[in-house]
């Protein structure tokens, strides 16, 4: 699901808003995903 997480940072910045926040709420979701299953 980590699909673009090899941006630079600064390549982060430029992309449109939009796609920002969807990269953030799936990393959200990829983080919380995770974090369940360490957690059982």
């Amino acid at each position: 699901m980590w699909v673009r997480h090899h941006l630079r940072p600064g390549e982060f910045w430029s992309l449109p808003r939009g796609e920002r926040s969807l990269l953030i709420a799936f990393s959200e979701e990829e983080m919380a995903a995770i974090t369940s299953q360490m957690n059982r």
